[in-house]
């Protein structure tokens, strides 16, 4: 990194608040960047140059020659690289260590800005490579693959995708009642800012992926799962969405939409993941107007789920699964449902999972039908044992997160 006309005046404006003597900081042809005296500024330090000329190519400091170094005048370096030069003008051979302490403080600053532009330049393409993973994929993905995999990304590690989705209130709630509040849009968009740096403080495992996009006031967040089922770990984040939809309208004055979508195990399921979840999201506005988090992957009997009280839900599960659950067999049966519904009805797929044959399978869905009264087989049946089961899942997941 060289040392610009930006980074010198902060550390022009930091070195004139710790030493009394004026200052001239030069670039590496020893033209005078910044100054405490602004006519210098343009100018060619002949001094810095010749300075300057002592180092050798490509711009190291050879020891010899930097004991003969003016007094008044120091190198700027950064990984012991020449980036420029600093003078103390009127700097008495006494005081050099001012120009020892005018010299650290320089290299410091020129670090710390060298650093913040490096972390910008690995978020910028790290932002764009989500982009295209979240997007749709080229038709040879191998460069996609590469570029993740140089960023740190390791797709072998199961995520769900959540889409959140900002936008102003018109009021704000206080003890006395609502009042009228006015966001112009300087405000707006800032408050969008400050809530879209906070995600990482909520989103905050080492895998955890994170795209904001201020421009269009939302975020693409790849967590890492929580959970070890995929329907509790979908609670989990449904749960965690609506405490920041709280924070969004009480800290911020801004209202969060937010939907979960599924879980993403290897580079196709990341496939157009941002034009889907935009589509459950508009789907469950448009299906509950008066909610503002949703279950994408099940946008109608999932946010039933969700939106439902205990108490009903308890109800479900004691109705359809009382007699299943007081039995021996029940893990085995729920686990055998569970699996049934992950693999989309496929007794095959099911078979190999549960590493068991098809004809096991349909003696224990025929004892499912014994206990519960309703059939794998039929509409009603099957819809009737997965409404269940997502209610069962809703409270096993509740009993995990309670302390």
């Amino acid at each position: 990194m060289l040392l610009d006309r930006d980074t010198a005046i902060c550390i022009l404006k930091k070195l004139e608040s710790v030493q009394p003597f004026p200052v001239h900081i030069m670039d590496r042809e020893g033209i005078v960047i910044a100054s405490s005296v602004p006519q210098r500024v343009g100018q060619l330090n002949a001094a810095a140059v010749q300075y300057l000329q002592r180092s050798c190519s490509p711009g190291r400091i050879p020891a010899a020659e930097a004991d003969a170094a003016p007094s008044s005048i120091a190198c700027v370096t950064l990984r012991h690289r020449i980036a420029g030069a600093i003078e103390l003008e009127n700097l008495p051979a006494s005081d050099s260590a001012c120009l020892e302490l005018a010299k650290t403080v320089a290299e410091l600053m020129l670090e710390r800005e060298d650093r913040n532009s490096k972390q910008k330049e690995s978020g910028s393409s790290l932002g764009n490579t989500l982009s295209v993973l979240v997007g749709v994929h080229p038709q040879d993905p191998g460069q996609l693959i590469k570029d993740l995999q140089h960023l740190g990304v390791d797709l072998s590690i199961p995520r769900t995708s959540l889409l959140l989705q900002l936008s102003k209130t018109d009021t704000i709630d206080l003890p006395s009642g609502n009042r009228r509040l006015v966001l112009d849009k300087k405000q707006y968009l800032y408050s969008v800012e400050q809530f879209l740096n906070q995600l990482p403080n909520y989103f905050y495992q080492k895998q955890d992926l994170i795209l904001t996009d201020t421009s269009e006031q939302n975020a693409i967040v790849l967590s890492v799962n929580r959970r070890k089922e995929p329907e509790s770990n979908a609670m989990y984040l449904f749960d965690l969405c609506r405490s920041l939809a709280d924070i969004a309208k009480k800290d911020y004055c801004l209202v969060l939409h937010a939907v979960v979508g599924i879980q993403c195990c290897d580079l196709s399921d990341y496939e157009r993941q941002y034009e889907q979840l935009t589509l459950r999201l508009s789907s469950g506005k448009l299906l509950y107007p008066e909610r503002n988090v949703f279950l994408g992957n099940s946008i109608v009997l999932g946010n039933f789920i969700a939106h439902t009280s205990r108490k009903v839900l308890q109800n479900i599960v004691s109705f359809v699964y009382g007699r299943l659950l007081a039995s021996k067999m029940d893990q085995i049966l729920l686990e055998t449902l569970k699996t049934y519904f992950e693999c989309d009805l496929n007794l095959t797929v099911t078979a190999q999972k549960l590493y068991t044959h098809r004809n096991t399978l349909q003696h224990r869905f025929k004892k499912i039908e014994e206990l519960t009264g309703f059939s794998v087989h039929t509409t009603d049946g099957l819809l009737t044992l997965r409404l269940a089961f997502l209610c069962y899942s809703r409270l096993q997941a509740a009993e995990e997160d309670a302390p």
